[in-house]
């Protein structure tokens, strides 16, 4: 247990190397702190917080830098995030920025809503979309290409469309694909993937003689067309503003191997799977990310729902993120992505 001085100064040290990248000495400290404590006694207490392992002394310079325990601490002792500033706001408003504004698509929001945060942080930001496999179908629509192709595109009730081209035999007329949707989605909407195909393969082993021909060409299309449907997006902005922060500018391999995480979907399931079930947004520093790739960062991430599921907000950024920020700005992202894809999930329900 740290005492008042000690948490005092660790805030003071971790802040001034926030903003400044650059190990922090004594003098800075009394600087800050209005030279309410001689720089003395602060070259003391910064001592005493590098035994207990909070602050470190780099090879090549005479201040300090938080340690993975030292951020830890200081977020813990984190009470209340700084207000957001006026433009920060303008994140949950619609008026703001055009990327809240319902009428765009959900992929368009999650698009915008990762600019957004990622430009305001200077991080990287991840938005994952809910899994297919917890998604409610919503509808299936099948557009004629041709007599042997046709595009169906399948909709989550979180507005989140996936589309699959297929090649149909016997040949179809354009005027069967209204009679194939409707039978599909007379039979399938309000249940997960899992459901839906669970169904449709019961459907298919009854007598054949219960179905007609063309309801029997339409469950063939809705097996082919959600036996195996895209993973939800994962959308990712900001990678090069994460990569000229003078951690990874000086350090090209961990920028690489950075690069490549970020590509690992199953990671990003797993870390959903952390946040799912908590009740505000987790921070996790350093080796808290149980990544190789992500020992050097910080990470802050955060749940949204929609009629879809659970989805995962996130940013990601060097150690010595504004975290008096980046947390409140999350959690408004998170809250403004519910918001929104709900309503597209209640749009597509009154015109479906």
């Amino acid at each position: 247990m740290q005492s008042e001085r000690e948490m005092l100064i660790l805030r003071e040290v971790v802040e001034a190397y926030i903003a400044s990248g650059e190990a922090v000495g004594s003098k800075v400290v009394a600087q800050r702190l209005r030279n309410s404590l001689s720089p003395a006694s602060i070259r003391s207490t910064m001592h005493s917080l590098g035994e207990s392992g909070l602050l470190a002394k780099p090879h090549t310079s005479a201040g300090r830098v938080p340690t993975d325990r030292g951020y830890r601490a200081y977020l813990d002792a984190l009470r209340r995030p700084a207000p957001l500033r006026p433009r920060d706001l303008d994140l949950a408003s619609p008026l703001g920025d055009p990327g809240w504004d319902d009428g765009f698509s959900a992929q368009e929001v999650l698009r915008n809503a990762a600019h957004a945060l990622s430009l305001h942080l200077g991080a990287i930001s991840l938005i994952f979309a809910p899994p297919m496999e917890s998604a409610v179908l919503q509808s299936i629509q099948l557009v004629w290409l041709g007599p042997r192709r046709v595009l169906a595109i399948a909709v989550t009730q979180g507005g989140v469309v996936h589309e699959r081209l297929l090649r149909v035999e016997p040949e179809l007329v354009r005027e069967d694909l209204e009679g194939l949707s409707n039978y599909l989605n007379q039979l399938l909407p309000g249940r997960t993937l899992d459901e839906v195909r669970a169904l449709i393969d019961a459907e298919q082993r009854r007598d054949r003689a219960a179905h007609s021909a063309l309801e029997q060409q339409a469950l063939e299309i809705g097996r082919r067309a959600l036996g195996h449907v895209d993973d939800a997006p994962l959308v990712v902005d900001g990678a090069a503003r994460l990569l000229e922060t003078k951690e990874f500018a000086e350090a090209p391999d961990k920028a690489a191997e950075l690069l490549r995480a970020l590509e690992q979907r199953a990671a990003w399931l797993e870390l959903l799977d952390r946040v799912a079930d908590a009740d505000d947004i987790e921070v996790y520093i350093g080796h808290e990310n149980r990544r190789p790739a992500l020992e050097p960062c910080a990470l802050v991430a955060g749940r949204y729902d929609s009629d879809g599921g659970v989805g995962l907000v996130a940013v990601v950024g060097p150690k010595r993120l504004d975290y008096r920020r980046a947390i409140p700005l999350v959690r408004v992202v998170a809250h403004r992505l519910s918001t929104v894809l709900r309503s597209h999930g209640d749009e597509l329900s009154a015109t479906g």
